[in-house]
């Protein structure tokens, strides 16, 4: 039984074009941070990639650092922001539908003394502007008028429900109120446009994996002269925000990949679209009580379908998926080993049912219309043989 993989926002597969350029770059595996012949070959690899990737975001090289992943750079965004500003009062404003990367260096910043607000979010998954304006005009400063320093963090676009968020909205708020502006672009980046001169955000983070790169290597963008403290310490290397030998040969694989995303952007989005529309409106009119979190939203990533079912198991329902060779998550697949359920359901008010499932579907560049056929075809029957069993 050949298997449909349907769960590439948890991760896109190594592309094989990925592959042969980083395997063209094998024969320099060596430390970028070297003063030989070996090492400077491996440190033009790394500033190459370095240099693409700001090209396709439209910014500056030296405001590009290379991390560790998705969730280092939103720790070095948030927290390094927060420890920038020793002995000063600090607020973050953080979205309640954040990844838990965002959520959990929101709390630790909370607990070493920052003001730490959720911005609330409707029953579309949309983030509350109006709330977030408030927020802003009301305490934005204190002690006799000085400016309390401000970061906002709201991700571009949602990685379990997939709408994306009015950024261009939340960049025009913060430059009024003086705040900076943070987006989790991981699951934005090559899906929707994603340029920093039309949309100018202060940190950036992004993730290879997503993309169909190697796992295990991230960036952040930080606009020239916002100043973050770094997570850890040692060397140098790039600009001590990430200090550590560095990966050239990941870097490559992250830049191709990206390059990939964002060329391949348009018709992409056009197919996916297409397989979301086809997947959702089977699902609707085939399973009583089917929901689309997301739906109604100004704006969805077009290749996540995030689907709720009323009196389903999650966890059998997932095995159920999976037993007929359809691989799918239940929202976010960076929580699913835990019991907690969705923060993010949660803060939409869409977890009102018990039992109540959701899976996410989610397209990368090689899911084809039978892919997704098949993966109706099982979720239907799944939901049916639950609904049966609860009669």
């Amino acid at each position: 039984m050949k298997r449909v993989y349907l769960d590439y926002a948890a991760t896109a597969p190594l592309r094989r074009e990925v592959w042969e350029a980083m395997e063209a770059e094998l024969g320099h595996c060596y430390n970028p941070a070297s003063a030989h012949t070996p090492g400077r070959q491996a440190h033009r690899c790394l500033e190459q990639s370095r240099g693409l990737m700001a090209d396709l975001l439209c910014c500056g090289r030296s405001e590009i650092s290379f991390t560790g992943g998705g969730t280092q750079s939103d720790n070095l965004a948030i927290l390094g922001f927060v420890r920038a500003h020793p002995g000063r009062p600090v607020r973050v404003l953080v979205s309640a539908i954040e990844h838990q990367a965002c959520l959990a260096s929101a709390n630790r910043a909370g607990v070493e003394g920052a003001s730490v607000m959720s911005i609330p979010a409707d029953g579309t998954g949309t983030v509350d502007l109006d709330w977030l304006e408030r927020a802003l005009a009301t305490s934005t400063r204190a002690d006799g008028g000085a400016a309390v320093p401000t970061l906002i963090s709201v991700m571009w676009a949602n990685n379990e429900i997939g709408v994306v968020q009015p950024i261009d909205a939340i960049v025009e708020l913060a430059e009024r109120y003086g705040a900076l502006v943070h987006t989790d672009a991981v699951q934005a980046w090559g899906k929707v446009e994603v340029d920093l001169t039309q949309t100018p955000v202060d940190l950036l983070s992004a993730s290879s994996h997503k993309l169909g790169g190697p796992v295990g290597i991230g960036l952040l963008y930080c606009r020239r002269g916002v100043e973050l403290e770094p997570l850890s310490y040692g060397g140098g290397q790039e600009r001590s925000m990430w200090p550590g030998t560095q990966n050239p040969l990941g870097a490559v694989g992250f830049a191709r990949a990206a390059a990939l995303a964002v060329e391949e952007r348009p018709a992409n989005e056009t197919r996916w679209n297409g397989l979301r529309r086809r997947l959702e409106d089977r699902v609707l009119a085939q399973i009583d009580g089917a929901r689309i979190h997301g739906h109604g939203a100004p704006a969805r990533l077009p290749h996540i379908a995030s689907v709720g079912i009323p009196g389903c198991d999650p966890g059998a329902l997932l095995v159920s998926l999976d037993l007929d060779g359809v691989a799918a998550s239940g929202g976010s697949a960076c929580s699913s080993g835990g019991h907690a359920g969705s923060s993010v359901l949660e803060a939409i008010g869409a977890h009102n049912h018990d039992p109540y499932a959701t899976v996410r579907f989610s397209f990368g560049h090689c899911t084809e219309e039978h892919d997704v056929d098949r993966a109706a075809d099982s979720l239907i029957g799944a939901a049916r043989r639950f609904a049966r069993l609860t009669v």
